[in-house]
């Protein structure tokens, strides 16, 4: 029941919100009505840590034979970390929203809030159905803003495929439940049978940007800071948490196939992420390097790496994508995301290596050292944000509170609250990534190949190689229907008689050469 309380908690207050919207359009308190509901939610996610683990089922639906399992959610040590950093993620958007230029926009405060219910859904959901329920949702909720945030023919294509995907996701995720039936048992993911795994990792995969490689949404969205963060960070985690349910990597087929596919992601991601001009241009790229390491940590075995790199992604992201005010002790701050990220002992990452990479070890403490070099510059880029100076007294107190609030949270859960937390992990690769990760903060400002300035002979990080993949088969889509349309308007015309009855005498004449 905790678990529907703290969505309730959001999704009444965006209610609240739309109704003071309606009602009071220049109400100055819908900030506050914004912040308390949001401050009560993460306050119960806390409350959940009294009762872990814990279910709440829907009542069944019928026919019974078609709807096996009931719609349910579960919190314990693997979907409590997930959930605490949305949670998070959410009241500090509302609290930085006070240095925002326009900082009364109560209906991107609903879309955040709605959001962060949504999202909560998504990481303690414990069966298919539940999941694909929650997924559906999520994805019209950004299909919608997607569309309304770009402009032109060419970015609407974008955003539909990247829709088309996720949907591909979803059936993908359909057909493991379908496999675990065809096997004797419904799909629950406390016990997923062995054949199911590898559908489980291509849905992740296919959702986060990373089987294939492909950016999960359009970078010429007009969504920025805020709701646009919620939106990038909160959609991953909804995917990414299918992967902590992911079986031993030995009952996965093609593991090291995927595993290398994973890792030539996260190579990418991290290059791309490293050299991009602004975190916010990098952040397609800071969402596939970290959805790359799930999988990697899943497939080798170890479903808390997956949970881990998460949980990175969404408070380490979150703090550095909100962070729009210069203040150096607050930039220093951010820093602690480095640490985060480090997979030295205790930190929130110390148990991401634990499983069994193998061959694949130096080229996943690269991209990890990518990851976390690019991170170090945009945190200590020197110009380019605002200030608050033109702010009142409380607001320059609030706005530094919600970015201490995820990095408080990462330091927490690298000590209490799930299974990852207390762990030394694998120390020797984490000393080595840290190593590299000095290099190439060093080396970032000395060499042209490292350094992310643009100059005419540099392609717009936004435009991948991908895009022109992609590209292609969009086009050959295009010829394939202009054919099709090309068959139906002749059958359908005024001729489509007479080439009618033209193929019916073929037909009768094929047949009857074969009779004596």
């Amino acid at each position: 029941m905790l678990i529907l309380v703290s969505c309730l908690l959001l999704f009444v207050t965006a209610l609240a919100l739309m109704a003071l919207r309606v009602t009071q359009q220049t109400a100055r308190f819908s900030w506050l009505v914004a912040v308390g509901g949001a401050m009560l939610a993460f306050a119960s996610v806390f409350i959940w840590l009294a009762q872990m683990p814990f279910e709440f089922a829907l009542p069944p639906w019928q026919p019974f034979g078609l709807f096996v399992n009931p719609v349910l959610f579960r919190a314990d040590g693997l979907s409590w970390p997930i959930a605490l950093s949305i949670g998070a993620l959410t009241l500090s958007i509302m609290f930085t929203a006070v240095a925002r230029p326009v900082n009364t926009n109560s209906f991107a405060w609903v879309g955040t809030l709605t959001l962060g219910g949504i999202g909560l859904l998504a990481v303690t959901a414990d069966n298919p159905l539940t999941l694909l329920l929650v997924w559906g949702a999520l994805d019209l909720t950004e299909l919608i803003a997607q569309l309304a945030s770009v402009e032109g023919s060419s970015n609407n294509e974008k955003v539909v495929t990247s829709f088309s995907i996720r949907a591909l996701g979803i059936g993908i995720l359909l057909w493991a439940n379908v496999v675990s039936i065809s096997l004797g048992s419904a799909l629950n993911f406390q016990s997923i049978p062995a054949g199911s795994g590898v559908f489980l990792v291509l849905a992740a995969g296919l959702r986060l940007g990373v089987l294939p490689l492909h950016l999960p949404y359009s970078p010429d969205s007009s969504l920025r800071r805020g709701f646009g963060t919620a939106l990038r960070l909160i959609s991953a985690a909804s995917s990414l948490i299918l992967l902590a349910h992911v079986p031993a990597v030995g009952d996965i087929r093609f593991a090291p196939l995927l595993l290398a596919i994973a890792t030539l992601a996260a190579l990418y991601g991290g290059w791309m992420w490293l050299r991009a001009p602004d975190e916010l241009t990098g952040r397609p790229y800071w969402v596939i390097g970290l959805a790359a390491l799930s999988v990697i940590s899943a497939l080798s075995g170890n479903p808390l790496g997956a949970v881990a790199w998460g949980c990175a992604l969404i408070l380490v992201g979150g703090a550095l994508f909100l962070a729009t005010v210069q203040q150096t002790w607050l930039n220093r701050i951010l820093l602690v995301g480095a640490w985060s990220l480090s997979t030295l002992p205790f930190s929130l990452t110390a148990s991401v290596w634990i499983g069994n990479l193998g061959f694949f070890i130096p080229f996943v403490i690269a991209a990890q050292a990518l990851l976390v070099a690019g991170f170090i510059r945009h945190a200590l880029r020197p110009s380019g944000r605002d200030t608050l100076e033109s702010q009142p007294g409380w607001a320059r107190t609030v706005y530094p509170a919600g970015i201490l609030l995820v990095i408080i949270c990462q330091l927490l859960l690298g000590f209490i609250g799930w299974d990852g937390a207390l762990q030394v992990g694998a120390w020797p690769q984490a000393i080595i990534a840290s190593l590299l990760t000095f290099g190439l903060v060093w080396a970032t400002p000395r060499f042209r190949i490292l350094n992310p300035i643009r100059a005419h002979w540099v392609k717009n990080p936004a435009a991948s190689r991908m895009d022109d993949i992609y590209g292609s088969a969009w086009t050959i889509y295009r010829l394939l229907e202009r054919v099709s349309q090309a068959i139906n308007v002749t059958l359908e015309g005024e001729g489509g008689i007479m080439w009618t009855l033209l193929f019916l005498v073929i037909f009768i004449s094929l047949l009857t050469q074969g009779i004596p």
